[in-house]
């Protein structure tokens, strides 16, 4: 009778927890990760041509094993992401990807809060290692735990960190498929927040599919990157690279429903690197437009210094304002009138990423659906576009030009200093819509102001 009570418990603990050799590690901070920055709302035509399956797989490395430690952290972001951003951005082959992969401990080992590897971390401390201090090759720091960063490995390391990494969606913001998909198709890696169920840990193949008694909260944190989808695998599913091994899932990766993974995914961050250009290309480029409800574009006529409305339009003019880039750029707006008052515009708030790094980037402001007003202040409105290769301390640079002299576009040129690039240096075409191009020349923000005359 005791032997079948001893076998009973047995099986009930093996189904009650997980396999304890599948390390997690992944600490669930809701503050800490929806503080990140989350991507801008595009407008709803940049997302009406997104491909019906992306893969990432190919800039892959084959598939780690954490073992049982909490070091997830560090497979997901450096490993998996970091590794997939340096194979896309050389396009290297197999072989290049598997001398090329990053080291998870380099990233963990400073994020982790106690001696040993079994302490989870957060993702977003291992990501902000990536874009402060960069990383390491596996084949220069490997997985272990008792190794130290000192002042060497570290320089070396900074030569590798990624420009950028922000917020794609969360569970909250709704939209999930649809944005981390957006993202894959820009051929940026997306780290995630799982929460995983106890099936995770064994799939059985190729999917993991959940049972409908699982839709519930865990409390299992896991960092897993998402490396494709496919709109009619499954009837459309991501896919995972996970860190347990090649002797898990479908040899390390695992495909995931869109609506299971719309549950199970709390939060989800894109990992974003420089692009390979020829120096002799345009770095700088992109539209701006201003249109009345009625449909007529506020046309403008360049100065030399800065672009001025062909006509003047009355208090309560209804109009939409669009901008769009072209090259991945930080994008900052402010508005301003004869009061001298300055509003920022974009982004809205601090929890917007300026940062604007796909192929194009179309924003309506305030949104897609509203338009904006000519208030009754009598004179000249000003709006004023930064285009910056950095990111910007824009609280600062609005502070220098409330407090300078002379004109507004004095001031903008006072506050920016050297760092500006020259419009004359652009390609520049002014009527219905400002479209410019050129090349940044050493400078760091293209600065572009628009007159709008009252009457």
């Amino acid at each position: 009778m005791y032997k079948y009570l001893f076998i009973i418990i047995v099986l009930l603990l093996q189904t009650s927890f997980p396999q304890t050799r599948f390390g997690l590690g992944l600490k669930i901070d809701s503050v800490a990760y929806t503080a990140i920055p989350q991507n801008t709302k595009l407008m709803r035509g940049d997302f009406s041509n997104m491909p019906t399956a992306v893969s990432l797989k190919k800039f892959a490395p084959v598939p780690g094993d954490q073992g049982e430690y909490g070091t997830c952290t560090g497979w997901a972001s450096a490993y998996a992401g970091r590794t997939i951003l340096e194979a896309i951005k050389y396009n290297l082959s197999r072989e290049e990807i598997e001398s090329r992969k990053y080291s998870p401990s380099f990233v963990y080992n400073q994020i982790r809060k106690s001696n040993d590897c079994y302490n989870g971390a957060l993702i977003t401390d291992a990501l902000d290692i990536l874009k402060n201090r960069g990383g390491l090759y596996f084949s220069e720091f490997g997985y272990d735990c008792r190794k130290g960063v000192n002042d060497s490995i570290q320089k070396i390391a900074q030569e590798r960190k990624i420009i950028e990494y922000r917020q794609v969606a969360n569970k909250r913001s709704g939209n999930m498929v649809f944005l981390v998909k957006k993202s894959l198709s820009e051929f940026k890696p997306v780290i995630t927040v799982f929460d995983v169920a106890n099936s995770f840990f064994s799939p059985g193949g190729a999917l993991w599919k959940p049972d409908s008694s699982e839709y519930k909260s865990w409390n299992q944190g896991h960092a897993i990157t998402v490396i494709g989808y496919d709109d009619t695998t499954y009837g459309g599913a991501f896919e995972l690279l996970n860190s347990w091994g090649t002797g898990w899932g479908n040899k390390g990766f695992i495909w995931v429903k869109y609506s299971d993974f719309e549950y199970f995914c709390q939060w989800a961050y894109e990992l974003i690197d420089a692009t390979v250009k020829d120096p002799k290309e345009p770095d700088l480029s992109g539209s701006l437009s201003f249109r009345e409800n009625n449909g007529e574009f506020m046309r403008t006529q360049f100065n030399g210094n800065s672009f001025v409305t062909t006509q003047a339009y009355p208090t309560a003019t209804l109009f939409e304002l669009r901008i769009s880039n072209n090259e991945p750029a930080y994008v900052y707006a402010f508005a301003t009138d004869t009061s001298g008052i300055i509003t920022k515009i974009f982004p809205q708030s601090e929890k917007i990423s300026a940062f604007l790094p796909y192929h194009q980037n179309n924003i309506a402001i305030p949104d897609e659906d509203s338009y904006n007003e000519l208030d009754s202040t009598r004179g000249t409105s000003y709006y004023c576009f930064l285009y910056a290769k950095q990111a910007l301390s824009i609280d600062e640079i609005i502070r220098k030009i409330t407090s300078g002299s002379g004109s507004f576009l004095q001031k903008i040129a006072s506050a920016l200093g050297n760092k500006a690039v020259d419009l004359n240096t652009m390609n520049i075409t002014s009527s219905d819509q400002i479209v410019f191009k050129g090349r940044s020349m050493g400078k760091t923000v293209l600065p572009i102001v628009i007159e709008i005359r009252h009457k």
